[in-house]
């Protein structure tokens, strides 16, 4: 587990102001009406809570966590919910590999890259086929990834290789007056496609010492059209792509690609 994990507050707060994303998913809630959700990897509930509080009735939310402070944090959270908003939402442990349900889902979403944690080809052949054993027929599996950052790639691949420290974030929590600031550096690996990031942190609580940690984050580098074959082989057809959470196609400048599959209505038999 990456160390920013065991820091949710912190997970939250580098995150804080990241209305765009949010605002994306509420949109595809309003757009499709979608009566049963499955948000995987839903760690703090960042996501999940403003879907339950923004859903309409008789919609149901589930956020499937591993066990651990992310999950934690996101019950604690929901204790604190409006009795309505806390009947849509549902909080599971289980991994995004191998879940299942009786009750097929409309809608599977994958926000914040978090499908970039699977490593290795099976893993996510897994959770792409996962996504579609869980769907109802005509079910949407979105899948939110960033794009390949080239550029600082190329960066990494010099020699002798150069990891380019980048200060991404600069937040201040609105409740503790804490500030944050974290540093990124990135070297990427092409004959795995894995990009290892390390993220550093600095906090700095008022009339406090500094608090530093460390967080190390190897991660899958998805490219479209690998994204693409995940879908086909899995069994959906790519109903649309997204770029930079908005309503805009995919380019290639955007940072984010959202792809959404979606599951056959009816299997057609091949003669």
């Amino acid at each position: 587990m990456e160390a920013i994990y065991a820091h949710p507050r912190d997970y939250d707060l580098e995150h804080e102001g990241d209305d765009e994303e949010v605002n994306f998913y509420v949109g595809l809630l309003q757009r499709w009406r979608p009566q049963r959700i499955m948000e995987l990897a839903s760690g703090s509930g960042r996501i999940a809570i403003p879907l339950a509080e923004s859903a309409a009735a008789g919609t149901r939310i589930v956020g499937l966590e591993r066990p651990g402070p992310m999950l934690d944090d996101a019950r604690r959270k929901h204790q604190d919910l409006s009795s309505t908003t806390r009947e849509r939402l549902v909080l599971s442990e289980g991994d995004m590999r191998d879940w299942r349900t009786e009750t097929p889902f409309d809608l599977v979403l994958a926000p914040c890259s978090s499908l970039s944690h699977l490593q290795e080809l099976d893993e996510q052949l897994a959770a792409w086929q996962c996504a579609y054993d869980n769907l109802r027929p005509g079910g949407r599996f979105v899948a939110d990834l960033a794009m390949p950052n080239l550029p600082l790639y190329a960066d990494s691949l010099q020699t002798p290789p150069r990891a380019v420290v980048e200060i991404d974030i600069d937040a201040r929590d609105p409740e503790t007056g804490t500030r944050l600031l974290r540093y990124k550096t990135t070297r990427y690996l092409p004959h795995t496609q894995q990009a290892a990031v390390r993220f550093l942190y600095d906090r700095f609580p008022e009339g406090q010492q500094v608090d530093r940690y460390v967080s190390d984050f190897d991660c899958h580098v998805y490219y479209p059209r690998e994204v693409e074959l995940l879908f086909r082989t899995a069994g959906f057809l790519i109903e649309c792509w997204f770029g930079d959470y908005s309503a805009r196609p995919f380019r290639a400048t955007s940072r984010q690609m959202i792809a959404v599959g979606r599951r056959p209505e009816s299997i057609r038999n091949v003669e």
